[in-house]
């Protein structure tokens, strides 16, 4: 065969791999419910607006009457990919934080500073790439496997199991209050 008349499409365009954004994080709800044996349910919210759809991944932990939005995704309405996940905001105070920036105060010599500043105002622009953007299914997949694994969402989600162990040791062992 020719190089012509050879098939150009990538390989990861196969009818049995295409799913939407929303069918993996429903699937990824599910699974979260069956991990923690049902103390925290999972719940994907969907609002369409005029030029997108929004979907929200919602954790919940009904016996501790608690729920978390962990993050949301957007893509078109009429397309499913590409696929933008916004993760949760950290709006942590400092303390709380792992890591922090401190900027120093280098050098004040008012000389380097208007150096710098003409330099950066002659500056053109740049690309700047957005690493929460899916192209594809895998793509999409990767992405949410990592944003489950970042700390700031395993930390909601781990404070939900907390208050539902608390609400449980608060209610006694068979349900009722302690004695």
């Amino acid at each position: 065969m020719s190089s012509v008349m050879r098939d150009l499409w990538p390989e990861d365009i196969k009818s049995e791999e295409v799913i939407s954004p929303e069918e993996i994080l429903n699937h990824q709800a599910s699974r979260l419910e069956a991990r923690t044996n049902g103390l925290l349910v999972g719940h994907v919210v969907r609002h369409e607006l005029e030029d997108r759809v929004v979907l929200g991944f919602e954790v919940e932990a009904p016996r501790a009457d608690s729920r978390a939005r962990l993050f949301e995704v957007q893509h078109r309405l009429e397309l499913d990919y590409p696929a933008a996940i916004v993760p949760p905001d950290e709006e942590l105070p400092d303390f709380l934080k792992k890591r922090v920036y401190r900027p120093g105060t280098g050098d004040l010599n008012p000389v380097k500073i208007t150096e710098t500043l003409n330099s950066l105002l002659s500056m053109g622009g740049k690309w700047v790439e957005n690493e929460w953007v899916a192209t594809s299914p895998t793509d999409f997949s990767e992405k949410v496997e990592n944003l489950l694994a970042h700390p700031s969402v395993k930390a909601i989600v781990l404070s939900l199991l907390s208050r539902v162990s608390r609400e449980h040791h608060a209610e006694g062992p068979d349900g009722g209050s302690p004695a």
